[in-house]
């Protein structure tokens, strides 16, 4: 495992020695930051629904552009073939790249903890719901990453990853939304069959301050199946 940690740092140094993670977090912040203060002071409630609420959509966004360089700029710059002929193992080489996406959206979630404060400075917040937020936004931002960046391995133009990445995260977040799921027939199973697969529902009750292990365990499951399909793509063309 060290050299999975060697191979993390490798890429976080990377990623902030280029504007990536600084226009990841600014972007993110700044987005956040004005549509929820936008609303509150106007109705000025000390809750945090609105904030949270934002977190699907604006990781949609910001996510697939961390996630687009990650295969695309190794396979144009050719050093994809530096790690695929290294006897590194290929889960390795993912995890790491994983992990450093990861240390980037706990970041995110770090530069708003002055949000909650400034909130709890208005009324009583409650607390419960909040940490639930933040950590339902630690495993939707997870799930997220491990999407963009099996999409990535599929191609060496960035702007084409960031494009997939951006479509397929963002039918993921609306097709669980109620302006896709009335839609529906009420109660039928096509409704209930698009509230399962998506993630917004499941980010949305941990949000709520109850930790349901089934929640827990689909994002665990999702993140862990695209980084195991993620590890099967970069396998097929190390092999080829």
């Amino acid at each position: 495992m060290r050299s999975v940690f060697v191979l993390a740092w490798k890429e976080i140094r990377q990623i902030f020695l280029s504007p990536i993670a600084y226009t990841f977090l600014s972007v993110f912040v700044v987005f956040v930051n004005f549509f929820f203060f936008r609303d509150f002071f106007a109705v000025s409630q000390a809750t945090m629904d609105g904030f949270f609420g934002l977190f699907p959509i604006a990781f949609a966004v910001v996510i697939p552009g961390l996630t687009m360089r990650m295969w695309a700029e190794e396979r144009k710059q050719g050093t994809i073939e530096f790690l695929l002929t290294s006897p590194i193992e290929t889960w390795h080489i993912v995890l790491a790249k994983f992990l450093a996406g990861l240390v980037l959206v706990m970041l995110c979630a770090l530069m708003t903890l002055y949000v909650p404060v400034t909130v709890d400075s208005f009324g009583p917040l409650d607390w419960g719901p909040a940490i639930g937020g933040y950590l339902g936004s630690i495993f939707l931002g997870a799930t997220f990453i491990a999407v963009g960046m099996f999409l990535s391995s599929f191609t060496q133009d960035q702007i084409v990853s960031f494009l997939l990445g951006a479509i397929v995260l963002l039918a993921l977040v609306l097709i669980g939304h109620p302006i896709v799921t009335d839609e529906f027939t009420p109660g039928g199973w096509m409704a209930g069959f698009a509230r399962a697969v998506s993630p917004t529902t499941r980010y949305q009750s941990i949000g709520r301050g109850v930790i349901d292990i089934r929640d827990v365990f689909y994002f665990i499951a999702m993140t862990g199946f695209f980084l195991y399909l993620n590890v099967r793509a970069i396998d097929l063309r190390r092999w080829r």
